[in-house]
């Protein structure tokens, strides 16, 4: 390793190390191992840990319809909310059949408001764009307690064979985005000089409608140019007291020009906001006919608005109308319950998280933690009381550590290798250890894993979580020894002050330590 690391123009500063086996009482390896450093997404597995542990593998979320009104004859006389409650992964197919359900139980017109409820948690005051400037990357989402899709908007492309041209439809389906699709096909293979797609977001002045409007971020071009000035916080301040109800603010959703204008019984919008422009979505580029259907994942629309324009979609393909507004707001007291959906179970959600490293995904279990541990609203303030409480009770002392917002996506969140080490080892001894493990990447297989180290005899004896960002690459698990005895290891490497650390550069680091476990794990 030490012959290797000026290769890579890093210091042996920089790398901290932890190794020991799941059945030892002392580390094997530990190189710098107290000293605390940035360790991206491996914190996850700090997450990940304490929720089996004080949620359960088999916790789930629940996302509820209520109503204050009769169903008289099909139509519900009042209004209609949907609150959420931190659901980490409602999928499109989640919310349709919950639309589906209310159609069936008996409502086609809702006379009243439609009302989103995002108060079970505090919302963020951060932007989605203030980590890295990339505010439509998946990664930046930020949490929501009624996320759809985790707030993508995925962007589906595909060779339109009968019309001759470049087909455009989103998931989930949105009612009031403009698209424009200046794509073409070009008869070529697929390779990069001919197939060349950009997806670009333009959001127009919201309309003055006397209400607050709860607006999208501006965002930057899909080619990484700056779009709009700083926009200030994505979603309202949440009050001074977390425990006041969420303010009401109207979602405008204007109608779309080729939709036929206004239906008869379909949403009453007030003048202005009718009249105001919809967001557009402009696709150019080329696209070469010999490729595959391409997924174009972007956060282009805030919370609210992708919930709202997704149910008046899906609520209108379903035979469903409204008339009332559409309202970001606090659920109604005494609306009763109407219909309730669970989500997929804490060890499936994992999977998704540890496996391919989503952000929001963990940042909404991380806030679970303090809902269940200080009540709701969740914030993040109560999630690391509850998860430093957690690490007392266990007798765990960490005093480097700072947690962030659960996920990662932090250049101030800290641990020391050797804390993260001792966590694991822990972890291994407890009985809902095969779901942290079945939520790691697998070397060489799967996740954010598959394509490192594929053709080594490591791949699929290794169990990891990976985490990079700019300034830190990093690896944590579980691996099975050439000897099949099972390690814990923990590799942080980080940038020096004004160093950009590139990725492989780690990855190098981690790769060499590894090779040695196949070696034997002998030490000189």
């Amino acid at each position: 390793m030490a012959a290797l690391l000026p290769e890579l123009t890093l210091e042996p500063s920089q790398v901290s190390a932890y190794v020991r086996a799941v059945d030892a009482d002392r580390p094997l390896l530990a190189v710098a191992a107290e000293r605390p450093r940035i360790p991206a997404s491996t914190i996850k597995l700090v997450t990940s840990i304490a929720a089996l542990d004080l949620l359960g593998p088999d916790h789930q979320w629940h996302t509820e319809v209520r109503i204050d009104g009769e169903v008289v004859a099909g139509t519900l006389e009042g209004r209609l909310s949907i609150k959420g409650y931190g659901d980490p992964f409602l999928s499109t197919e989640d919310y349709a059949a919950l639309i589906r359900a209310v159609r069936a139980k008996g409502i086609r017109h809702i006379a009243g408001d439609l009302i989103l409820d995002n108060s079970h948690l505090v919302a963020p005051t951060a932007g989605r764009g203030d980590f890295d400037g990339a505010a439509q990357r998946s990664y930046n989402a930020l949490p929501a307690a009624l996320s759809l899709n985790r707030q993508v908007t995925d962007v589906h492309l595909y060779h339109d064979r009968a019309r001759g041209g470049v087909g455009v439809y989103t998931e989930p389906p949105l009612s009031h985005l403009d698209i424009v699709n200046e794509a073409r096909v070009v008869q070529a293979p697929c390779r990069g000089r001919y197939h060349r797609l950009s997806v670009r977001y333009t959001e127009p002045a919201p309309a003055s409608t006397g209400e607050e409007t709860i607006a999208a971020t501006p965002q930057p071009d899909a080619d990484g140019s700056p779009g709009g000035g700083d926009p200030g916080p994505l979603e309202p301040q949440p009050p001074a007291d977390d425990t006041q109800a969420q303010q009401p603010q109207t979602i405008p959703l204007p109608e779309l020009p080729g939709n036929g204008g206004p239906q008869a019984g379909s949403r009453d919008l007030d003048a202005d906001a009718r009249a105001a422009q919809p967001p557009r979505l402009t696709i150019t580029g080329t696209f070469a006919s010999e490729c595959p259907d391409e997924r174009i994942p972007r956060l282009i629309l805030s919370p609210e608005q992708h919930a709202a324009a997704a149910f008046d979609a899906l609520w209108r393909e379903a035979g469903g109308t409204l008339s009332g507004r559409v309202l970001a707001a606090s659920t109604p007291a005494g609306a009763e319950l109407f219909h309730s959906t669970d989500s997929e179970p804490l060890h499936a959600v994992l999977r998704r998280i540890n496996k391919w490293s989503d952000n929001l995904m963990a940042r909404l279990v991380f806030l679970a933690l303090g809902s269940q541990h200080a009540g709701p609203p969740g914030s993040k303030e109560k999630a690391r009381e509850a998860l430093h409480a957690w690490l007392a009770e266990r007798g765990f002392r960490f005093p480097e550590l700072v947690i962030d917002n659960g996920s990662g996506l932090s250049r101030d969140s800290r641990i020391a290798a050797a804390s993260l080490g001792e966590l694991l080892t822990w972890a291994y001894r407890q009985p809902w250890m095969p779901e942290l493990m079945a939520s790691m990447a697998i070397m060489g297989v799967d996740g954010t894993l598959a394509k490192r180290m594929r053709n080594e005899p490591i791949a699929g004896r290794a169990h990891l979580k990976t985490g990079t960002v700019r300034d830190a690459s990093c690896i944590a698990g579980y691996v099975l020894g050439a000897d099949g005895r099972r390690w814990v290891v923990v590799v942080l490497v980080n940038a020096l002050p004004g160093q950009r650390l590139a990725a492989w550069h780690g990855h190098a680091v981690h790769h060499a330590l590894l090779r040695w476990f196949q070696d034997g794990a002998k030490l000189p």
